[in-house]
């Protein structure tokens, strides 16, 4: 296994640092828009509005930032090394809903982060 070092964490901790504030900002540009029509021809304008959404543009230029990050990562380390942290995208994006959106996060989905926090150490902890 190819050791990460510095960088190849760095990168991967930039990663889900991306992920997460894209998936952030995309749910806070979204719900100033409203549900998402269910008339097929209502649709492309309901896109092309949501796009023109500071937040939903933030949200790509995100995801953009973490695509770089992740081929930086992965030019690093071993991909079976740092595929597993991005589990924690979702430990973390639901840890901070209850903070930003006052959503509420039900007992088993808890569970299911502990799960995965498991499966994160697990993978992460080498030959």
């Amino acid at each position: 296994m190819k050791t990460p070092g510095f960088f190849g964490l760095a990168f991967i901790f930039l990663t889900l640092l991306f992920t997460v504030t894209g998936q952030l900002l995309v749910k806070h540009g979204m719900r100033s828009m409203g549900p998402a029509p269910t008339e097929l021809f209502k649709l492309p304008s309901y896109i092309l509005q949501a796009m023109l959404s500071p937040f939903v543009a933030g949200s790509f230029v995100c995801a953009a930032l973490a695509a770089l990050c992740w081929m930086a990562a992965v030019s690093r380390c071993d991909l079976s090394f740092a595929y597993p942290f991005m589990g924690l995208a979702i430990v973390l994006t639901l840890a901070l809903t209850p903070l930003f959106f006052g959503e509420r996060v039900q007992l088993h989905q808890w569970t299911g982060v502990a799960l995965v926090v498991a499966g994160v150490w697990l993978a992460s902890r080498g030959e």
